[in-house]
């Protein structure tokens, strides 16, 4: 693993030493200490789920669309710093409630999700829909923390829906939903308890069909290098409804974060270490050739 620090531990060759099997030892135990040394450094992670187009559509003669009752819309979003000095902090925002705006936030110091509400307009129909945008973002700092930090943002919608004439009575016709979004995910190095997640799902029936399923979402874990991310993804489902039918669909999302630090040495085992790195040094300067002892003083 890759350090930034400005002390650098340099065995000495095994010719200087005079002893190859010592000198070999001394450079593998002064590697072990380098790794030791940064296995606290770690990379943080995020995840994005962003709902970038929500639109419906009704066919010609199909009514108006109406939501027969409020839409729901609700957010959970949760920041967990599990260790340190100071030990655990977490942040926690919950509402219920469909306009919720921009910057909802849940954050610590090394920790944060957020959520906002999207609302879409078509332009032809005039019908209104509304998305969410969902970031969690978690970066390791203590060593080892009790849990990993985490972040946590998820959202979920629902409504439900009916189509009106011209003189504001229930009629039949056929309504088009269509849904646009992107998600990525960045933990390079994910493990399981470094990585990040993101999940986009749709359950979506009417009073005369059953219940159908979509879902998308990405794992770090499972990605080339702990990145990726999914760009236009797009979701369509269409309802034919009677005059006397309602239609339903649930909308959810999260996005999810967890970074840990491996456990940093005790200071006995860097004792240890150093001992080790003495006692090699000295078999090696006993076990010196006389002409080496020689050219030494020399």
């Amino acid at each position: 693993m890759h350090t930034n620090s400005p002390y650098r531990l340099v065995a000495p060759e095994p010719r200087a030493l005079g002893l190859g099997i010592a000198g070999a030892t001394l450079r593998a135990v002064a590697v072990a200490a380098a790794l030791a040394c940064s296995a606290g450094a770690s990379l943080a992670g995020d995840a994005t789920v962003k709902v970038t187009s929500f639109t419906v559509s009704a066919a010609e003669f199909s009514g108006n669309f109406a939501f027969a009752m409020d839409p729901f819309q609700s957010y959970n979003l949760s920041a967990l710093e599990a260790g340190g000095a100071l030990g655990g902090m977490t942040d926690n925002f919950a509402a219920d409630d469909w306009n919720l705006g921009l910057n909802r936030l849940a954050q610590t110091a090394n920790t944060k999700a957020t959520g906002n509400t999207v609302q879409f307009t078509d332009v032809t129909t005039q019908l209104t829909t509304a998305g969410f945008n969902l970031f969690a973002q978690a970066t390791p700092l203590y060593s080892p923390p009790a849990l990993p930090n985490s972040a946590n943002a998820s959202a979920l919608q629902s409504g439900t829906f009916v189509l009106f004439d011209g003189n504001g009575a229930r009629t039949g016709g056929t309504i088009t939903f269509d849904l646009f979004y992107d998600m990525s995910v960045a933990t390079p190095g994910s493990t399981a308890t470094n990585y990040s997640q993101t999940q986009l799902n749709v359950l979506r029936s009417s009073d005369a069909t059953d219940t159908v399923s979509f879902a998308d979402g990405l794992l770090s874990t499972g990605l080339s290098g702990g990145t990726g991310a999914i760009t236009s993804g797009h979701y369509s489902w269409t309802y034919t409804l009677a005059a006397d039918e309602a239609a339903y669909y649930t909308l959810s999302g999260s996005a999810i974060a967890f970074a840990s630090v491996a456990a940093i040495p005790e200071p006995e085992t860097y004792a240890l270490m150093l001992l080790g790195l003495a006692g090699i040094g000295a078999v090696a300067r006993r076990r010196r050739t006389p002409a080496e002892s020689e050219a030494a003083l020399a």
